[in-house]
């Protein structure tokens, strides 16, 4: 039988004999919460407690050392070490690995999966999608962080927004559900008037620190939410600072928005508001189909702006959250690889700031189609196609640079302050900006790209490269430099500049999955650790895989195989031999002065 929330039973007889949660091979949408801290101070009930399960635990493993322990003893003896495993605990870790991933099914069922060992802490098919008899095709589209306690406010439990439909059209009804983190209980359920086209986290939150979001129905009106006069307060704050855009791939249409003024109703509502349009690229419908956009993380980390080059050269990154990169390809190539000849296939690729819709760079690549599948990080955009002539599969990276700094690199400049690093930087602002881009042969189709993330972004970025034989393969962003050419000068491989090659290389060791494959993959996603040099990768699609990666190896930790005993043996030999030696110096002195 299969359920609602698309579980699999075998039922017998009337009992269940058997149950699967075939929904965790429909995740639509990620996101991750923190374990609780672990609190200071022991009840005596909990050492009596304690006492009593550590003396139960050495029994059944002195059952099993003698092998007399029954097969309920034996499945005692595998829990208890599950239980006592350090990866397994529900508090948080000093490096960060222990996190609970909070994912959305299709069916509109949340689970909460710890990252130790892939258990599932809670699972709750949303009741609002299903309380109301209008609501016939329930679907969840997404999930947010909705309030995320930091350490002055940890007695409150760290919830999450869940956004769900009654039905694929834009103009079904709309269900908010908002989740405790850690119990999985619905504090509470809205069924509002509007529909919800699109839901747009804002960087700011509340002194109860939940994140503010507009979402904007099919009638263009944006609502805010928490509805709270608070929350008014700030979005008043930062009216004139808020700015979306919207993509109509059907029409070619990208459009920016900002918000007006409160929505004009018969009936009053202070938390709705209306917006205007303040650009739009239209792109040809004869030539130019949109296929694919791509946009940073909002929460990515930056170490620093300034990238030194050959010759001590300084180039400054152009930084932006503003940033999107659209990808058109003609219409005829929109449709399945080799259904068109090259000389009527070509993709074009635009860099757009949204906030003024000024388009920084653009790129025709002949001869080529999708699928296109992108990857944005830092000022880098990295996406992977189809080149009909070569009959083979490429992937190219873009940097852009920021020009309006380049003068800072006179030390005069920094000693009489007339450098511009402090300046604001404004998107009305024009800005002078250079791309440097390459193009390489890949062997591979792909399914998904995502790059690695790190807490303070100082550690090497990797590609996280989805295959179509359903691995993940760890690549190197040094391999997609555009500054590679074939014969690098020493300052070049000082700096770490590999030779150009016209294909990028598939290093077998580098499958993160290794042997596994993640049956039917569609997404992937990266979750930065506490420890700067790890990054937390987990996978999904009919199967799911979790695993943390280290780009720049671990750095700033010692790993698990390391020799402890070796370590305190070299000390003791250490401090026994300059013992010995302050001995000997101490005799050969008195026997000098004896002479």
């Amino acid at each position: 039988m299969v359920m609602e929330d698309h579980s699999l039973l075998l039922v017998q007889q009337g009992e269940i004999v058997w149950s699967r949660e075939d929904g965790l091979a429909s995740v639509v949408d990620v996101t991750t919460s923190e374990l609780p801290v672990q609190k200071e101070g022991v009840s005596v009930a909990k050492v009596e407690q304690n006492l009593f399960e550590w003396l139960k635990g050495h029994m059944l493993k002195l059952k099993g050392t003698l092998m007399i322990a029954s097969p309920d003893d034996l499945a005692a003896i595998q829990a208890l070490r599950l239980r006592s495993s350090e990866k397994s605990k529900m508090t948080r870790d000093h490096n960060g690995f222990r996190k609970l991933l909070i994912v959305l099914t299709r069916a509109g069922k949340v689970f909460a999966l710890h990252t130790g060992d892939g258990r599932v802490v809670w699972s709750m098919l949303l009741p609002s999608l299903r309380k109301s008899e209008a609501c016939e095709n329930p679907v969840g589209l997404h999930i947010y962080q909705w309030q995320v306690p930091h350490h002055h406010a940890l007695d409150e439990n760290p919830s999450v927004l869940v956004v769900g439909r009654c039905g694929p059209s834009l103009s079904a009804p709309s269900v908010l559900s908002f989740i405790d983190a850690y119990t999985g209980m619905e504090l509470k359920s809205l069924s509002p008037a509007h529909t919800a086209a699109q839901v747009i986290p804002l960087p700011h939150t509340d002194s109860t620190e939940q994140r503010l979001h507009l979402i904007i129905d099919d009638n263009q009106h944006a609502y805010l939410y928490p509805r709270t006069p608070e929350a008014i307060d700030i979005l008043k704050h930062e009216f004139s600072n808020v700015y979306w855009y919207s993509v109509d791939a059907d029409n070619g249409v990208i459009r920016g928005h900002a918000l007006k003024s409160n929505c004009v109703q018969e009936a009053v509502d202070e938390y709705c508001f209306d917006f205007r349009d303040l650009w739009s690229v239209v792109f040809p419908s004869e030539s130019e189909k949109i296929i694919a956009t791509m946009t940073r993380k909002a929460n990515e980390v930056v170490h620093t702006q300034a990238k030194v080059m050959t010759d001590y050269d300084v180039m400054y990154k152009y930084i932006s959250k503003n940033l999107l990169f659209v990808a058109n390809a003609a219409p005829k190539a929109a449709g399945e690889i080799g259904t068109v000849i090259p000389e009527e296939a070509w993709l074009v690729i635009y860099i757009l700031d949204t906030v003024t819709g000024r388009i920084l760079h653009r790129m025709t690549h002949h001869g080529c189609q999708g699928p296109v599948h992108a990857v944005f990080s830092e000022n880098w955009v990295v996406y992977h196609y189809f080149n009909l002539r070569a009959h083979r599969y490429e992937m190219s990276v873009v940097e852009i640079y920021d020009q309006s700094r380049a003068d800072n690199k006179d030390v005069w400049r920094f000693v009489l302050g007339k450098h511009n690093l402090t300046s604001p930087i404004s998107s009305y602002s024009r800005p002078e900006v250079i791309a440097k881009s390459q193009s390489y042969f890949f062997t591979h189709s792909v399914k998904a790209i995502e790059a690695t993330s790190t807490a303070k972004g100082i550690t090497s970025k990797q590609l996280l490269i989805g295959t179509i034989g359903d691995q993940v393969l760890a690549l190197d962003k040094r391999f997609l430099d555009p500054r590679r050419t074939v014969n690098p000068s020493q300052a070049e491989k000082e700096d770490g500049i590999i030779p150009l090659t016209d294909s990028l290389p598939i290093i077998p060791q580098s499958y993160i999955t290794h042997a596994l494959k993640v049956e039917g993959l569609r997404g992937i996603v990266t979750v930065p650790a506490k420890l700067e040099s790890t990054s937390l990768v987990f996978v999904y699609g009919v199967d799911l895989f979790f695993t943390q990666i280290a780009p720049s190896r671990t750095y700033d930790s010692l790993t698990e195989d390391f020799s402890y005993a070796l370590l305190l043996l070299t000390i003791v030999a250490l401090v026994a031999a300059i013992f010995v030696t302050w001995v000997l110096s101490e005799r050969k002195d008195l026997q000098d002065k004896w002479r």
